[in-house]
């Protein structure tokens, strides 16, 4: 399934897997919520929405620019794992 979950400055979870926010910033560096909010949320059809840990507003279930993201997750995990491979052989 393509989803994205997105909590603040912490982490980001692309189609069920966790990354950190830094990490991912090296794929999509102009990646970002509105302004005030810091969650979002997107399942592919099924739900988008955005939250600033009070209140919550919902989006188009249809995201282009997410499902994009989404389809990335293989590049990012491999970017991971080759950052991870470099810190150990120094």
């Amino acid at each position: 399934m393509v989803s994205l979950v997105h909590y603040g400055d912490e982490w980001i979870e692309l189609n069920g897997r966790r990354y950190s926010w830094e990490d991912f910033l090296k794929i999509e560096p102009l990646y970002s919520v509105p302004y005030g909010w810091k969650t979002r949320v997107y399942r592919c059809g099924q739900e988008h929405w955005i939250s600033d840990g009070v209140n919550s507003l919902r989006l188009p279930l249809v995201w282009e620019d997410g499902n994009r993201i989404c389809n990335r997750e293989g590049e990012l995990a491999r970017l991971v794992a080759f950052l991870e491979s470099e810190r150990q052989v120094s």
